[in-house]
This record gives structure tokens, sequence and C-alpha cells, in this order.
């Protein structure tokens, strides 16, 4: 009797399953954060701050901008939950030489948690990720007034945004990738065409004003924070 087509399959079964237990695990992104502990930042003197559009690629100007949060200390740390900001505020805001007034919703009572991703690109020093549990209102002085937070269509809430670290200059920015804001309504003096905020719903919005470049809508942390992966 021929067992040679059985001894094959058998040995091709043994092969596939010893690559399987042999390859090597992949690692998660871990980082190390010194010193930590509570941290704000104001407008570096070099950014462009607004938040865009991105469906009308309006641009709201604004001259100041301040942040404040927390990171977690020590090496070896998860990015889920690696910090929190506790306070994002935009000022002096403008569209089309309109005022606005741009509230968000974050606060020492209602956080957003900071999650970081990877180092990027590799050997920058700068580490992406995006902070969660984010809404804010735009106002205009013309009357329109939007809602933002996480597409309705996903059930609304609070959204995400994109944020930036470069430990080199302890830089945070939100000109980075997170495309998680968007209109979630808005009056009709949002679409009237005067000069003002021209938004409508399910405009995606970004606080990373003109693009992705670091420099954008970006504040300097005090004390500095360095972070490293691993």
């Amino acid at each position: 009797m021929n067992h040679r087509p059985a001894l094959l399959a058998t040995s091709a079964c043994v092969v596939a399953a010893t690559a399987l237990f042999a390859a090597p695990a992949q690692a998660a992104t871990t980082f190390t954060v010194s010193p930590g502990g509570n941290w704000s930042g104001t407008r570096a003197s070099d950014s462009s701050v607004g938040i865009r559009d991105a469906v009308s690629n309006q641009v709201t100007l604004c001259s100041g901008l301040a942040v404040s949060g927390s990171f977690k200390s020590g090496s070896g740390l998860s990015g889920t939950n690696i910090g929190a900001l506790n306070k994002i505020s935009f000022t002096g805001c403008k569209a089309e030489g309109t005022a606005v007034t741009v509230t968000v919703r974050t606060s020492a009572a209602n956080p957003a948690p900071i999650t970081l991703t990877q180092e990027f690109p590799v050997g920058s020093q700068t580490f992406v990720g995006q902070a969660t549990n984010v809404s804010l209102t735009l106002d205009d002085a013309n009357g329109c007034h939007a809602e933002v937070g996480a597409k309705i269509s996903n059930g609304g809430g609070p959204g995400f945004t994109g944020l930036a670290y470069r430990t080199t200059d302890a830089r945070l920015s939100f000109a980075s990738g997170g495309k998680g804001l968007f209109v979630q309504s808005a009056t009709p003096q949002c679409t009237t065409g005067d000069d003002g905020l021209e938004v409508k719903q399910f405009d995606r919005i970004s606080l990373g004003g003109f693009g992705d470049s670091i420099l954008n809508s970006s504040v300097i942390v005090t004390p500095a924070q360095r972070i490293s992966s691993p």
C-alpha cells in the first residue's frame, strides 16, 4: 500500500504549525514619559492657529490658543490613555472678518483622554495620536450656531481630534491626521453666504487650521515633557 500522499500531507501540516508557533509576536508600542504630571501651553510664536471646514475649506483664524493637561510618568507605558487634555481654548477668532466664539467642552471634570500610537516619522521625536471625548460649538456675530462632535450617523456625541507632540521643542499640535469631528447641526445663518462662518451639517472640522504641519495650531508645553519610544 502506498502511504506517500498521506505522509506528505502530514509533513506539510507539521511544517506549517512549526512556522506558526515560531513566528515572533508583534510587540505593542510602548513609551517613556518624563517628568509627566500636569502641564500647560500657549500658542507658539511661529504658529498659525485656526479651525478649518474641510468641505468649504474656510479657515476660522484665531489669535490665541491655550491648552492644559497631563501625562503619565514612567517607562514601558501603553499609548492608550497615556494622558488627558483638560482645557482647549481658542480665542480671538474670526471668519471672513466676523467674530467667532469657539467653545470646546473640555475641562478637568470632562477631560479628553490622549492616546499615542507611534513615532512618525521614525527618528523625528514626534509622536502622533488622538484625543477623544471632544465636542465644541462655533458661534458667529451673524447668528450662526454649529454643534461639532462625532458623526451623527455613528450616533453623535463627542468626537476625536488628531494631535502630535514633538519632544525637541515641547510642541503639542492639533494639526495631525485625526478626522473625527463633524458638524452635527447648524442654524440657517451658517449658510447664508454673508461674511462669517460657512459651515453645514456633516462637514468635517479640523482643529489643525491650514494643514498637517506640526507648526499649525500648536502650543509650547511647560514644563517640557520628554517622550520617547521604546
